[in-house]
Order: C-alpha cells, then sequence, then structure tokens
C-alpha cells in the first residue's frame, strides 16, 4: 500500500499543530462561507480545540468554528 497517497483532513489534525489547506472539496456554497471566514486553499491554520462537536481553528489571528462535516472536506499537510 502507497502511504504517500493518503490524504489529511482538517477533522483528524492534532490540537496545536499548524496545517496548510491543500484543497476544499465542499460545494459553492460551504466554499463560500469558509472564503469569508479566510479558509482558502494555500491558508496557513493553527487547530485550537478538537474533540467533540466543532472544531475551533486560528486563522489569521481570528479564532472561528468548523463543523465536522466541512472539516472532513479539507484536505490539509503540515
Amino acid at each position: 500500500m502507497n502511504t504517500m497517497n493518503k490524504k489529511n483532513y482538517l477533522a483528524d489534525s492534532t490540537v496545536n499543530s499548524i496545517v496548510k489547506i491543500e484543497k476544499i472539496t465542499a460545494g459553492q456554497k460551504a466554499r463560500r462561507f469558509l472564503a469569508d471566514l479566510g479558509v482558502l486553499e494555500g491558508v496557513k491554520l493553527r487547530i485550537i480545540k478538537n474533540d467533540l462537536g466543532p472544531i475551533l481553528i486560528e486563522v489569521k489571528a481570528t479564532r472561528v468554528a468548523i463543523g465536522r462535516g466541512i472539516a472532513t472536506k479539507i484536505e490539509v499537510t503540515g
């Protein structure tokens, strides 16, 4: 099995890690919502909370909550 093709998602990121958004596979409405929050492809962000419920992230010095459904559609590296 080739582990180089394993995709990492925002929903699986660990607390205090800094990740870079590689690809957002959500629909147009969700992508617009994320863009309004500053969550765009190429942006780096920090994971503040990732246990139960929404994921709390820090992007451009602002804390934002992202639902788990959308977080599973955001591919990240880092």
